[in-house]
């Protein structure tokens, strides 16, 4: 917004022509309808009564007006250093989202080249299977009878072998494993997880920098 236009805006907000708002000023018709149509500037004494009649905050003005109006207005003493502050403000808050980008970059960098120390892994998966259980004092090639209690096939998957058969106790004796297959199995590496905050800082680094490029 130009600086004439938000005057526009000021005094149409009291409801009050541009004769009125002249004499409440107690500056000449003419040169208000200059502030308004951005041929003039106000000088310092003619600020602080706009200011003050208007009821113009400066904050909330600066933060409206458009870069070009603001350089205009450099000179009024009551706005110079709010104008300072913004211009700092406006170099350094993309400085610290580039150096924060950096860092979330590198950060995320690590995450990601530490998920990928250790490769995955491929190793055999043993399948046992047991009919049931059987006497503790029992041969191991002891048959069940099929529908008996004692006839409870399990299966278990060892990733050690141990043997085309072996016996395991339990409560109520024993119980005999005879292996009856394997096959191969992948195992993602255990750092994958560092992948997510790996991946999440590397997209929050980029953003900084987005955000950083569109602030300027």
């Amino acid at each position: 917004m130009k600086f004439g236009d938000y005057l526009k805006q000021k005094r149409a907000e009291r409801g009050w022509t541009q004769p009125e708002a002249a004499s409440h000023v107690k500056i000449e018709q003419s040169y208000l309808s200059k502030l308004e149509n951005g041929k003039s500037i106000p000088s310092g004494d003619i600020y602080q009564r706009l200011a003050q009649v208007y009821g113009i905050n400066p904050t909330d003005m600066v933060g409206v007006l458009f870069p070009a109006e603001l350089d205009r207005l450099r000179d009024i003493d009551t706005l110079r250093d709010l104008l300072l502050e913004r211009s700092r403000r406006d170099v350094e808050t993309p400085r610290r989202l580039l150096i924060a980008g950096l860092a979330a970059l590198v950060l995320g960098g690590g995450f990601v080249g530490f998920s990928m120390t250790e490769p995955a892994r491929s190793m055999l998966e043993y399948t046992y299977r047991s009919q049931g259980v059987i006497a503790a004092d029992a041969p191991p090639d002891s048959e069940i009878a099929p529908g008996t209690p004692e006839a409870d096939e399990q299966t278990k998957f060892l990733t050690q072998m141990r043997g085309p058969m072996f016996t395991e106790k339990v409560p109520d004796g024993k119980r005999v494993w005879l292996l009856v297959g394997s096959n191969e199995i992948h195992q993602p590496p255990r750092n994958r997880w560092a992948l997510i905050p790996g991946f999440a800082l590397i997209v929050g680094g980029l953003g900084c920098f987005f955000v950083a490029w569109r602030w300027r």
